[in-house]
This record gives C-alpha cells, structure tokens and sequence, in this order.
C-alpha cells in the first residue's frame, strides 16, 4: 500500500507541477503546444484551446475558458472527479474498479457530442464556437 500512495502522490506532484507551469504561462499563450490538426490543415479540432482554457480556468475566468474550449471546460469537473476517484481506487485496492463502474453510453456521447463539436467549430456560422484570439 505504501508504494502505491508513493506512486500516487509522484503523480499528483507532477500534475501540480504541469499546473502551475500553465498557471504562469502568459495570456494566450497556453501550453505552447501547437495543434498539429490546425498546423497541418488549418481546422480547429476539438482540442483547440484547450490548454489555453485550462489556463483561463486557473485563473477563475470561466468566460473566457469557454470562449476557448467549451467543451473541454464543460468536460473538466467530469475529468477532475474521474481522476480523484481512480487516484482513491488505486491507494485503496492497487486497481482501477472505478472504470467498471461507469457505464459507456455516457463516454461514447460525449465522443460523439467533441465529434460535433470539432466540425461545428469549422463552419461559417459556427464560428463562436472557434478558439478566441487575445
């Protein structure tokens, strides 16, 4: 058990890490990954933005996280609880039973809904839904 909260926390500190990284980048400026998607073809994916509303987020500017990336920013507290819980499951047991207990229905519509999202972003009279610029 004591190595599993080892390894648990390692990846809790490096998270925290990869978080404050983000948090002192400057505005815009996100991660400074570019999107291969965007670079090769000029599309927004469903990704674009997303590091740049992680960082909004972490800034308590919610606005502005969903003017990047609405998607991502709706899907975070999901993702965060998702996390949490298999962090607990593994310390607890040494497995992933959180996993199991989550049904697919749930998983394959939000697939389907950043699917949407992703070609959406692209159109004419979609494009609020594009990454703002600073």
């Amino acid at each position: 058990m004591k190595k599993r909260i080892i390894i648990t926390m390692a990846a809790a500190l490096f998270a925290a890490a990869a978080l404050l990284y983000l948090y002192f980048t400057g505005e815009g400026e996100g991660a400074g990954i570019p999107c291969p998607v965007y670079q090769m073809t000029g599309l927004y994916c469903s990704g674009c933005g997303a590091s740049r509303a992680l960082r909004s987020v972490l800034h308590f500017d919610f606005y502005q996280a969903l003017r990047y990336n609405a998607v991502f920013t709706l899907a975070l507290p999901f993702i965060a609880v998702y996390f949490c819980a298999l962090a607990i499951s593994y310390i607890r047991s040494g497995k992933d039973s959180v996993s199991k207990k989550i049904p697919m229905w749930p998983v394959w519509v939000f697939i389907a809904a950043a699917v949407i999202y992703g070609i959406l972003r692209n159109i004419p009279p979609f494009a609020f839904l594009a990454p703002t610029t600073i």
